[in-house]
């Protein structure tokens, strides 16, 4: 009996595994920020989320042309709960726009190019196999702090409910 128990408690522990390995995107849909600027340096893999919990905007995915255009009239999917999870599932692009009249064409769009955990993030390059250049001289002021909302989550809740189920499986 302990052998099909160890067999399901460590089938259970490398599934949720694979899964607190996934990031959230907290979108945080505003006419404030940037949303060009919040993708760029991102990199949004295969399994990762995006979330927004703001009611009084929705998140529409949408196909490129309408992106394009902010044209929300098709959708590929639609939530206007203020509760929306996306799962970004299969490597693409993936588009989103607020589809309240106006939003979209005042910048609440986001173009997520989704890739897979050995793909490299987009528009970078292969590493080159030549010595290094030379080293590049300290900024003479930081960077601007960001303005943009709260990015990422690490899912670490499913990481407990593992030892959870593990804990019960051992009972």
């Amino acid at each position: 009996m302990a052998i099909p128990r160890a067999i399901v408690a460590v089938a259970v522990m490398a599934a949720i595994a694979g899964l607190a390995n996934a990031t959230n995107f907290d979108v945080s849909w505003d006419l404030s920020t940037n949303y060009t600027q919040w993708v760029s340096g991102k990199t949004f893999l295969a399994g990762d989320t995006l979330s927004d919990y703001t009611s009084s905007h929705d998140m529409v995915e949408v196909r490129s042309s309408a992106y394009a255009t902010c044209n929300a009239t098709s959708p590929v999917s639609k939530s206007a709960t203020g509760n929306t999870l996306v799962a970004l599932g299969a490597p693409g692009k993936r588009y989103f726009i607020c589809g309240i009249a106006g939003h979209c064409t005042r910048g609440m769009k986001i173009e997520i190019d989704v890739v897979t955990a050995s793909s490299p993030p987009p528009g970078s390059s292969p590493s080159p196999s030549v010595s290094p250049a030379a080293p590049t001289p300290p900024a003479s002021h930081p960077p601007a702090p960001s303005t943009a909302p709260r990015s990422t989550t690490r899912t670490t809740a499913k990481v407990a409910l593992a030892v959870v189920l593990m804990m019960v499986l051992a009972l």
